[in-house]
């Protein structure tokens, strides 16, 4: 009876401590994020920077990010939050969309580029697979 007992307690106890969140693992700015209003100029989605291109993919939709000091600070807040260069990152940006200069100009990249005006939110991606190059 002692041993099925404390087989009881250690499986609840090890469901519980799958269940917590770890606050360490979200990172937000100075940012009133209780508040947060979603409209036509909130973005939540992935976010990867690679090399010389940023990408956020939203549920619908694959945007270009503006490469300037905004982009620089998000990936400073994203790093930790990566096991891997190639890992996103979960986010939620306020920010405007424009047309893709560099499709205009080549042919290539995506529509719409996004311009983040604020940063409102960085958190670990949820998803468990990691495309890793080969080498």
């Amino acid at each position: 009876m002692k041993r099925l007992l404390v087989l009881c307690l250690i499986v609840i106890t090890t469901i519980a401590c799958k269940d917590q969140v770890n606050s360490s693992d979200t990172v937000v700015p100075d940012v009133e994020t209780s508040t947060i209003v979603e409209d036509e100029n909130t973005f939540k989605g992935e976010f990867i920077l690679l090399d010389d291109a940023a990408v956020l993919t939203s549920k619908n939709d694959i945007y270009a990010v503006r490469i300037d000091d905004k982009l620089k600070e998000l990936h400073e807040l994203a790093l930790p939050l990566q096991k891997t260069q190639y890992d996103m990152v979960n986010v939620i940006l306020k920010g405007e969309l424009v047309p893709n200069p560099l499709l205009v100009e080549t042919g290539e990249g995506w529509e719409q580029m996004l311009i983040i005006d604020k940063i409102i939110e960085v958190t670990p991606a949820t998803s468990a697979a990691v495309v890793t190059p080969i080498n």
